[in-house]
């Protein structure tokens, strides 16, 4: 396979973000979000490693917060040869979080339709839907900051919302961990193949 691309992995938010956590489910355990999305990036990291297509961790800081103009400015600094793919991941949350709720599923955004940010948008809701079979809350737009001050086609991922009870001890697990970003990793390699 012909690597056409630098992969922009973002893990959305970090530890000192407010909210962004589950309620505590019944053996005392609960989510935190800049975990999960820390731990996708680096499972599909080690895949594309493997695979050997390029890729850049947008924050590796884990015990601080990186803003999200410091993110965009990280992202659109990176200088090569090959053209960029910005990919936030990130679990979702109904309401403010504090309680739990009956949304469920998955979305990926992009921030204009009939964009390249919206074909890949699809080739990534298709493959995430395809792998883990959960509902399908489809493809949306979003004037997300990151996905609208980057220099490159970007998307951002909602994988399961860690507000709903079920879903969120899908995300806890690692099997399940794995599913979701070897869903990405596939979506991914199906761009490169575009």
């Amino acid at each position: 396979m012909s690597k056409k691309y630098l992969w922009i992995l973002d893990n959305g938010h970090g530890k000192a973000t407010a909210g962004k956590r589950s309620p505590k489910l019944d053996d005392g355990r609960q989510l935190f979000e800049y975990e999960f999305n820390r731990d996708i990036v680096k499972r599909i990291s080690e895949k594309c490693k493997e695979a050997g297509i390029y890729y850049h961790i947008l924050v590796p800081e884990v015990d601080t917060d990186v803003s999200l103009t410091v993110r965009v400015k990280r992202a659109n600094a990176l200088v090569g040869n090959m053209p960029k793919i910005f990919v936030s991941v990130h679990s979702n949350a109904q309401g403010n979080g504090n309680i739990w709720g009956t949304a469920n599923g998955i979305e990926t955004y992009c921030y204009t339709l009939g964009s390249k940010g919206n074909i890949i948008a699809d080739i990534f809701q298709k493959n995430l839907i395809g792998t883990l079979g959960w509902k399908n809350r489809g493809v949306k737009t979003s004037a997300f900051y990151v996905l609208k001050y980057t220099s490159m086609p970007a998307i951002l991922s909602e994988t399961g919302f860690y507000t709903n009870n079920n879903e969120c001890l899908k995300l806890l697990d690692g099997q399940w961990r794995d599913k979701i970003a070897l869903a990405h990793f596939d979506a991914i390699v199906e761009t490169e193949n575009l």
